[in-house]
């Protein structure tokens, strides 16, 4: 009731004239209305205010990665690594325990080329021009111009003038040579003190490395009725 008066007294207009107090007491309640009706709108826009406010932080707190997203994850290498441009081609391994001794030889030669060493038991199967032949013992293969399965000596071809770059170094009696193993056969490319390259090529059977390979390779003598095959 004191606060109905209150307000009452304070919205009464100043013309002088008194009042009755059951006037006052309606004028009270109308004003009470309008005052409770203005704070509960004002209570609803903070409240909407608010509650925008708490919802973005809510998500944010309830979600980090809105703030931080995740990136998708770098794909894997490879496992397949990239070529490096390095020479495919391997030197021979260590001679195997079972290896073909070489052993000097003082028979006599057919000419064209003359060898000081031999592979123990193998015999000199023949000679052209254009290759010398050794092959193992009971070789059924007798022609000298079949190289399968044999150690042949031979003049680098006329159509090529040095070996491939990329095969590995095996310099022969402190001159340049190159070594190369392709499939079941070991090649032995080197330049003799005249200057000429010649090729000696050896079966993997022999069990030699490229080291054994090039001593054979220093007792070779090229002769004079040597000639370069092509092709």
């Amino acid at each position: 009731m004191k606060d109905l008066l209150n307000v009452a007294l304070s919205d009464i207009p100043r013309t002088g004239e008194p009042a009755s107090s059951a006037e006052d007491l309606t004028r009270g309640r109308r004003l009470l209305r309008r005052r409770r009706q203005r704070i509960a709108g004002l209570a609803g826009v903070t409240a909407a205010v608010l509650c925008g406010i708490l919802v973005p932080l809510a998500l944010n707190g309830s979600s980090p990665a809105a703030s931080h997203p995740v990136t998708a994850a770098s794909s894997p290498v490879s496992s397949h690594p990239k070529a490096t441009g390095a020479p495919t081609h391997t030197t021979a391994p260590q001679p195997q325990a079972h290896a073909i001794k070489l052993v000097a030889w003082k028979g006599t030669q057919p000419p064209g080329y003359e060898v000081a060493w031999m592979p123990k038991g193998w015999v000199v199967q023949g000679s052209t021009p254009f290759a010398l032949t050794i092959a193992p013992p009971g070789d059924k293969d007798k022609s000298p111009d079949s190289f399968l399965g044999k150690l042949v000596v031979m003049l680098q071809s006329a159509d090529a003038t040095a070996p491939p770059a990329n095969w590995a170094d095996q310099p022969v009696n402190g001159r340049e040579g190159k070594f190369d193993v392709q499939g079941d056969t070991q090649i032995l490319t080197f330049k003799v003190a005249g200057g000429q390259w010649v090729v000696v090529q050896a079966p993997v059977i022999l069990g030699w490395n490229s080291a054994e390979l090039a001593k054979f390779a220093g007792g070779v003598q090229v002769l004079a009725a040597a000639q370069a095959g092509r092709g």
